[in-house]
């Protein structure tokens, strides 16, 4: 049976919040943040209303009536945040116009300044502390901000997934870290998630970034050392296969990680594991790092890998 790669058929409350959005119903927004217990939760609602055209002209209008509304102020941040990025678009920096560049910043420096108003005013709300790494990373404002605003961060949130996925980012050579750094900050989150947390799934991230950066040649044979194929299986199990995860957000995409990996080092036994626990679910996420079909790519590791493993 083909799975089923829209992440509102695991979590319903995405579809009623873009309803709720391109309607202009705050109350309805507000009720959903509301009712999410958790802060990753929160986290994955914010990103999906970020990118429902036109939703800045709603977080205004709320604004205009409540100005001292850190959620309504977080999510017009995390708006411009998304339009950031999409006025920078996904071309690499050397081929980004000088216009590009402008737009984007401009944006980032908006989403700051509304962020910083939140935090003066709540400084114990989780996303815009989260959404602060967001634009410390596109703002270059270097790893020991960064690191400031990830442990204000994790004094209001335990364990957040959704901050740690950035700080991992930042931690790259790409963004100003490096490969020590980022393996070892992605080693922290997981020895310091609960049992069944979603730390592990940061290890998994870790690995999928370091085995991007190698030629095509060489992927292969990283994936099968020993130590790699250990601190999968140990994050794996201590994560999304533990007996005590209960997470909803995000785990289909956590285990659509784990199994690509597990996969392309011919460890069908694991990959299976993690395509069996995804249930009628798929993610294209990271396959689209292979070019091609992600989702057909899905597709094919998971049948094999379920029919021999």
């Amino acid at each position: 049976m083909r799975p089923v790669f829209d992440p509102a058929a695991v979590v319903p409350e995405l579809t009623r919040l873009h309803h709720a959005a391109v309607a202009g119903d705050w109350p309805a927004i507000d009720a959903l943040f509301a009712e999410e217990p958790d802060p990753y939760g929160t986290v994955v609602l914010a990103d999906t209303l970020a990118e429902v055209p036109g939703v800045e002209q709603l977080l205004g209008r709320v604004l205009e009536h409540q100005p001292q509304h850190p959620l309504a102020t977080a999510l017009l941040a995390d708006r411009h945040i998304h339009l950031a990025w999409e006025a920078r678009t996904g071309a690499w920096a050397k081929d980004v116009t000088p216009e590009q560049w402008e737009a984007f910043r401009a944006h980032l420096n908006q989403a700051e300044q509304l962020l910083l108003w939140a935090v003066a005013y709540d400084p114990g709300h989780a996303l815009a502390w989260k959404l602060r790494l967001t634009t410390a990373l596109g703002l270059s404002l270097g790893l020991s901000e960064s690191e400031r605003r990830y442990r204000n961060l994790t004094r209001v949130s335990p364990s957040p997934y959704g901050g740690q996925r950035t700080r991992l980012q930042q931690l790259l050579p790409k963004w100003g870290g490096s490969w020590e750094a980022a393996h070892a900050f992605a080693q922290e989150c997981f020895r310091e998630a609960p049992a069944g947390g979603m730390g592990g799934a940061v290890v998994a991230m870790y690995h999928v970034e370091r085995w991007s950066s190698f030629a095509a040649k060489d992927r292969p044979e990283y994936l099968r050392r020993p130590q790699v194929r250990q601190e999968l299986t140990e994050a794996a199990a201590g994560s999304v296969l533990h007996p005590a995860c209960r997470a909803r957000h995000g785990f289909v995409t956590a285990h659509s990680m784990f199994a690509m990996l597990a996969s392309l080092a011919d460890d069908r036994q694991a990959a299976a594991a993690h395509f069996r626990a995804m249930g009628p679910y798929g993610h294209t996420s990271p396959w689209t790092l292979l070019g091609g079909d992600a989702e057909a790519l899905f597709i094919e590791h998971r049948d094999r890998a379920l029919a021999q493993g």
